[in-house]
């Protein structure tokens, strides 16, 4: 009986401990998200640190002041640049918006008739009616930017503050990360700290590059085909191009839907552009920007990414693929161990 007592107990506390931490967790999140955010960028401006320090000899608080600076007049410049040209064309849009609404009604009754024959006219008539309550539904979100524009700049400024000491100690925290490990199993933590560099590091400036280059080309070939608002479709496409598999086709449905208006160019049209982006990213840009840090199969992929947005929104579906690619990474590293060896042939 004490022994059944002291497992009971034991089971308990582990119990309390579990839903604690998982407590824990949740009461900082949008600190643990800040965190993540922060640590991404610096894995971005990391090897400009190194490279300054190697190419220039400078020491390290001077290279990481610089390069500090550097990241901070690149916002300045993408703020100044991006911001106002889309602020105009989210005015435009908004107050065209009525008339794009009138349009994507017109189609959505002329596909209603179109499928009376099929009988699914009442399936159509209730998808064209929660279409037209989500558009005002994203008017009514849109009437609170306000809020979550202030909300978002002082969680930059905080972004901003954590870049520069984490870019500071970044390699101290490693070098202490390493020293508390036993001398023994020192290689092994090496071996970790390369999985989480490869998965992490090269993945995020690979779509970093990958991604702009999506965009600035979608915003140009819809600019030339004469698709208004080619400038927000574009910052769209490179921001959902991050989301591997699915986020192209995510970003593509704006367009698509902004299309169906007789003054703006073919549905089939948009679709070919984003599709022919997409062939573009598949067979040239992913293959040599990001190389083979991607090893997954597509539908660990999208089960990763489905599973990461369930958990932690836009962001977990943007760290989805190379948290599945460490924890593969790991396991291979495992697979290697003494445990996996073969047993000599007697």
């Amino acid at each position: 009986m004490d022994k059944q007592w002291v497992f009971a107990l034991r089971l308990i506390s582990l119990l309390f401990l579990v839903v604690g931490a998982i407590w824990f967790f949740y009461s900082i999140a949008w600190l643990v998200g800040l965190l993540l955010i922060s640590s991404l960028i610096v894995y971005i401006l990391y090897p400009l640190l190194v490279y300054l320090k190697k190419r220039f000899r400078l020491n390290h608080g001077l290279a990481t002041a610089l390069v500090f600076l550097l990241f901070i007049l690149f916002c300045i410049f993408v703020v100044s640049l991006l911001v106002p040209v889309i602020y105009n064309e989210v005015n435009e849009l908004a107050d065209n918006f009525p008339h794009h609404l009138v349009r994507i009604q017109e189609f959505l009754s002329w596909l209603t008739q179109q499928t009376v024959m099929l009988d699914i006219e009442d399936e159509v008539r209730a998808f064209m009616a929660s279409i037209t309550e989500n558009l005002h539904q994203a008017l009514e979100y849109l009437a609170e930017a306000s809020l979550m524009l202030i909300s978002g700049t002082v969680d930059f400024i905080l972004v901003l503050f954590l870049v520069f000491y984490l870019l500071y100690d970044f390699q101290a925290v490693r070098g202490q990360f390493i020293d508390s490990i036993p001398p023994g199993k020192r290689p092994l933590a090496q071996e970790l700290l390369l999985i989480v560099d490869s998965n992490v590091g090269t993945f995020i400036r690979g779509s970093l590059l990958r991604c702009t280059v999506v965009g600035l080309v979608t915003g140009v070939v819809l600019s030339i085909v004469g698709m208004p608002h080619s400038l927000l479709l574009g910052v769209l496409a490179g921001i959902f191009n991050f989301i591997l598999y699915l986020g192209p086709y995510i970003a593509a449905v704006p367009a698509v839907l902004l299309s169906l208006s007789p003054l703006t160019p073919s549905p089939l049209l948009i679709i070919i552009i984003y599709i022919a982006v997409q062939i573009l990213d598949g067979m040239f840009l992913a293959p040599v920007v990001l190389g083979r840090v991607v090893k997954l199969k597509p539908i660990t992929v999208i089960v990763s990414i489905l599973a990461g947005g369930s958990l932690a929104g836009l962001l977990g579906m943007v760290l989805a693929v190379p948290v599945a690619g460490m924890i593969k990474g790991i396991l291979e590293l495992v697979k290697r161990g003494p445990a996996y060896e073969k047993l000599p042939d007697k």
